[in-house]
């Protein structure tokens, strides 16, 4: 059942695009006010523009970090409902959803800890949506979990040719 691993991996994925993100921004950041405080290069008006231009589009990270989670979520909740399910394996499902909610918990652990690193300052002000959902991620997991797991189970089961001995030929 591939809609039980997507659990995890939606929060493994936005963990590590947030983690890369993060380490992007502030990298461009600093590197952007440093060849800004040099009068050689900031006497160009061209660059200055270009370099404040590039300002913009690495404060629109938070978005794309938000995107790729609804992305994932609605990929779940497509996969889910296409992919067939029986109604035994709700259990194997539910566990799935334990583990990715404890696996959560370890990866915010981790975001606090990275996020609150010194080096960083105050870069995470700048991604408000991304520190909500990497601060919170086992209640977004357990929510998601379960919103697949409806969408995957709701479904009526339809055993095609039940108690049909072989194939067609």
């Amino acid at each position: 059942m591939a809609s039980t691993n997507d659990v995890i991996l939606i929060g493994v994925l936005v963990f590590i695009f947030a983690i890369g993100f993060l380490t992007v921004f502030f990298i461009s950041t600093t590197v952007t006010n440093q060849m800004l405080s040099i009068p050689t290069i900031n006497s160009s008006a061209a660059t200055v523009e270009v370099l404040q231009s590039q300002s913009k589009v690495t404060s629109k990270m938070d978005y794309v970090i938000f995107g790729l989670f609804i992305g994932l979520t609605l990929a779940l909740i497509i996969s889910g409902w296409f992919v067939g399910g029986h109604p035994i394996f709700m259990a194997v499902y539910f566990l799935v959803i334990i583990v990715g909610t404890a696996m959560s918990a370890v990866l915010a652990n981790v975001w606090e800890t990275a996020s609150g690193a010194s080096i960083f300052g105050s870069t995470v002000a700048n991604f408000p949506i991304t520190n909500n959902l990497l601060t919170n991620p086992p209640i977004y997991t357990v929510i998601i979990g379960f919103l697949g797991m409806v969408v995957m189970f709701a479904k009526p089961y339809i055993m095609e040719n039940a108690g049909q001995g072989g194939g067609t030929y």
